[in-house]
């Protein structure tokens, strides 16, 4: 079964969290809580958990939704098994799924097998309305179903809501509770349709490429299958919100940058581009390539044993009734007769031509290297030996580049490669402009690839031949490509500027953005400096010129300074060894968790509980399908029904198989559990029947109680490792260093604000708001003189990041910054309203051991709130204040 990589558990550590809070503050207040976003309900689904994770193209996707079925049925639904619509684009996406999930040994159902012990059932609509009611309640049911199958404006999708006498005997013994939900025909009688099983069922709704599927009539389409939950998987989302105009944002609950694959070996990036206006030069530079490419890949086998043949993927052009064309013909005549490529090795792959049909192209026995198509290759088409994407036609004007883009950009086996050229992608292109073709490429990669704006300007490289911009230039041979801009003051006249000026810049009245499109010149830069107003627009135009010539975000610092920053770590001895401090040195002691109270009080599991919202779902005099949510149901402990079978020994047993304690002997753990259910019967005069039917409600009581004692343990462990009269022997070594280097560095997000820090150590700056104190506290550090560079930490990164162990978990302090001196600041900036609970408190222990252990090299401080002066403080311990400080 393939292993997560870190961005992808995050991203699903994301909605188990959210997940886990719907149950407690709802669907809207749980994603408040976990995005500080406001959640936008969608028409007539209003009350459900509805949100999206965001994944550029070969990220796994997929992968991660099948783990999201078993995140969805045991953190939301609480339940041993689930129903699932999975909704996927197209016809050929739908073939290529219901083949992988009806395979055992693919990876993908053996997430859902280990998940749901192996009872999982796989159908598609014909099966599905032939599925047993011991089925749905027994297993776990996947139905593959397309969005347009279930459309009743379309033929097929009839068949979801057209009766079915294989499907009566779900429809029997129904309470009148259940029988309300069912919808129903004009004379009142109830269709045994799959449509009513689905309704009974409260089905998990999971949506491929969900951009697809962001319209009232989609929305329409879900709604009368009632289900519990829809989770969305995409690189492009909708994010425009306009209800008037038809137009629903999703509720991006995470999202991932393309960098984050790239440090994951995921993708091959960035992507080398090379343009020429001759088409039959731009052939004969794509076959040089692969030829390289390939005597690289022939080297790698007889180092790692792993077989790769690069593909070039080449990009035709349509055939024109009267007019001479670059056609499929063209092209491979032309790789026949001009550059001598065999037959064997070329293949064309069209609407009426499926050269590639059935071929297995990753087998040695396979010849092609060369793939011609048009528009582009069938939907779900993927091999990651595809290295190059060659268009013959002028990318200015043809955007169906984009998607082979994402054909070359999976890396094969998702693991680094030894030899540097295997670890990008490459693209040749006709056009009389580089800059035009990179534009291109980089909406594309935005639009349709699900990177940020910022990533697709970084990741898309020149392999022009030498421009006369010189080697500092972004625009220049082997850098990467870039638009730099600044915000001067809104509203000048752009008319005021020289002609050639213009010719350079662009300017947004509305906004004042000053972005350069390509390199300015000093009489650029005299002409912008006499046109604007102010001192403040001035310096914004010096700074436009630096970024022009190479020095991007940190142009205030000298070249010397942006090697890597090596941060030392707190480590702990143990004899001659040194090692890196983590939990397992204060948790290595045993504990008896059954020697722990195991009472459940009311309060932790309530007699009362919250048991869902009670609605109905209708469909208006137009025609259009409405939810109304009428009332909040509680149900009461002892008046639930009952579930049969059960014995003490068994519910206990279940609740030791469901929660996790790899950190506790299971003869400690069932011996726990045995109590906190034999407690409950005997305080609350209940029978085991009873328990049983609130099983996961309980396991969730029993597991929390046992966090809660975990806890404790670890925290008395701490604190009596650190500050005990055995105290370990804790030290600051570079022996155990973070390097903060620019390539590892992979934020999901990015500063995108206004304001040019000039001191951070990367040309960009992640997960950092453009307002706020967080912002206030990164421009007060930018601004101090005694710092030379900083770096804002990313959190979850253990293996690039910074981190001090607390009891509990991995601390990531929010600032990393190098003092011109040599010394390291650790920075953690904590409101007023949290500077003194327990955790800010615990956090400032150990980042104060830090600092004691580190002979004066590292310094820690938690300003409380906005209290610059501590930080400026720390800085000058020891060392007189500068003759003078800006103030940001």
């Amino acid at each position: 079964m393939l292993e997560l990589r870190d961005y992808q558990q995050q991203s699903l550590e994301a909605l188990e969290r959210y997940l886990d809070g719907v149950s407690q503050h709802g669907a809207q207040r749980a994603f408040v809580l976990e995005t500080n976003r406001p959640y936008l309900p969608a028409p007539g689904l209003a009350a459900l958990p509805y949100v999206c994770l965001r994944i550029p193209t070969g990220g796994g996707k997929t992968l991660m939704a099948y783990h999201a079925i078993g995140i969805a049925a045991r953190h939301y639904m609480h339940a041993d098994r689930a129903v699932c619509l999975w909704l996927v684009p197209s016809n050929a996406i739908l073939e290529q799924t219901l083949l992988a999930l009806r395979n055992r040994e693919h990876s993908y159902r053996q997430v859902l097998d280990a998940r749901f012990g192996g009872n999982v059932r796989v159908v598609d609509m014909t099966e599905a309305r032939d599925v047993s009611r011991g089925t749905m309640e027994g297993e776990t049911v996947v139905i593959v179903l397309t969005l347009q199958a279930l459309r009743r404006d379309e033929t097929a999708g009839l068949k979801a809501y057209e009766s079915s006498g294989a499907l009566h005997h779900h429809f029997s013994g129904l309470s009148p509770g259940s029988e309300r939900h069912l919808e129903r025909r004009e004379d009142g009688s109830v269709p045994y349709s799959l449509c009513n099983v689905l309704r009974l069922r409260c089905p998990l709704v999971i949506v491929d490429e969900a951009h697809n599927a962001r319209t009232p009539l989609s929305f329409d389409t879900l709604a009368p299958f009632n289900p519990s939950c829809i989770i969305e998987f995409t690189a492009t989302p909708q994010t425009e919100h306009r209800p008037d105009r038809e137009l629903f944002a999703s509720n991006v609950l995470h999202h991932v940058s393309a960098r984050a694959l790239k440090v994951a070996e995921m993708v091959k990036l960035p992507i080398r581009l090379r343009t020429h206006t001759d088409w039959k030069e731009v052939i004969g530079l794509a076959v040089a390539c692969q030829r390289e490419l390939e005597a690289a890949a022939q080297e790698e086998e007889r180092a790692t044993r792993e077989y790769i043949r690069p593909l070039v993927l080449l990009q035709a052009q349509s055939r024109r009734s009267g007019q001479t064309t670059l056609t499929t013909d063209v092209v491979k005549e032309a790789l026949i007769r001009d550059f001598r490529i065999s037959d064997d090795q070329i293949a064309v792959a069209t609407g009426d031509t499926r050269g590639i049909e059935n071929i297995d192209l990753f087998a040695r026995e396979c010849r092609l290297r060369f793939i011609i198509t048009v528009q582009a290759l069938k939907e779900g088409w993927d091999c990651s030996f595809a290295y190059i994407v060659c268009s013959v036609a002028d990318v200015r004007s043809s955007r169906s580049v984009e998607q082979l883009l994402g054909r070359v950009l999976r890396m094969p086996k998702a693991r680094r490669k030894q030899h540097d050229a295997l670890y990008l992608a490459y693209a040749f292109a006709v056009s009389p402009s580089f800059v035009e073709a990179a534009n291109s490429i980089r909406d594309s990669l935005v639009e349709q690839l699900g990177f940020q704006q910022m990533e697709a300007a970084d990741l898309v490289q020149s392999a022009e031949e030498p421009s006369p911009f010189g080697p500092g230039s972004p625009f220049g041979p082997g850098t990467l490509f870039h638009r730099p801009f600044v915000h001067v003051s809104p509203g000048l006249q752009m008319d005021l500027l020289p002609e050639s000026t213009r010719q350079v810049v662009t300017y947004e009245p509305e906004t004042g953005k000053l972005e350069a499109t390509c390199p300015m010149t000093d009489v650029d830069r005299s002409a912008l400096e006499e046109w604007c107003p102010n001192p403040p627009d001035r310096v914004s135009v010096q700074r436009l010129y630096d970024l022009c010539h190479g020095q991007f975000a940190t142009y205030g610092i000298s070249g010397a300074a942006l090697t890597p920053l090596s941060v030392p770590m707190l480590c702990i001895r143990i004899g001659k060894q040194l090692e890196l401090f983590e939990a397992e040195h204060f948790l290595e002691h045993d504990w008896n968790l059954a020697e722990c109270d195991a009472t459940l009080s009311e309060s932790e599991f309530p007699s009362r509980r919250f048991a869902g919202t009670s609605g109905l779902i209708d469909v208006t005099e137009s025609g259009r399908v409405e939810m109304q949510f009428v009332e909040q149901v509680h149900e009461q402990l002892s008046l639930l029904a009952v579930e049969t079978g059960w014995t003490v020994s068994a519910l206990a047993v279940w609740l030791d198989r469901e929660i996790p304690h790899h950190d506790i002997p299971q003869a400690y753990s069932s011996l726990f559990i045995h109590n906190a259910l034999t407690g409950l019967l005997e305080s609350r005069s209940l029978s085991v029947d009873q328990l049983a039917r609130q099983k996961f409600r309980l396991r969730d009581a029993v597991r929390t109680k046992i966090d809660v004692h975990r806890k404790a343990h670890a925290l008395n462990a701490f604190q009596a490792m650190l500050y005990g009269e055995d105290r370990a022997d804790l030290e600051v070594s570079d022996e155990f260093a973070i390097r903060f280097d620019e390539d590892q560095y992979a934020p999901n997000w990015y500063y995108d604000g206004p304001y040019r820090f000039q001191r951070h150590c990367f040309r960009i700056i992640g997960e950092l708001a453009s307002d706020g104190e967080e912002f206030d506290c990164a421009a007060v550090i930018d601004s101090m003189p005694r710092v030379r560079r900083w770096v804002r930490n990313l959190e979850r990164r253990p293996q690039s990041s910074f981190w001090l162990q607390t009891s509990t978990d991995k601390f990531y302090p929010d600032f990393v910054v190098e003092l011109n001196d040599g010394r390291i600041l650790i920075v953690e900036y904590k409101g007023a309203d949290r500077w003194s609970n327990d955790d800010s408190k615990e956090k400032r222990a150990v980042g104060d051991l830090l600092a004691e252990r580190s002979a004066g090299r590292c310094l820690f401080v938690m300003p409380n709130g906005p209290d610059w002066n501590a930080i400026r403080a720390v800085i000058e311990r020891d060392h007189p204040p500068p003759a003078k400080e800006v103030t940001p």
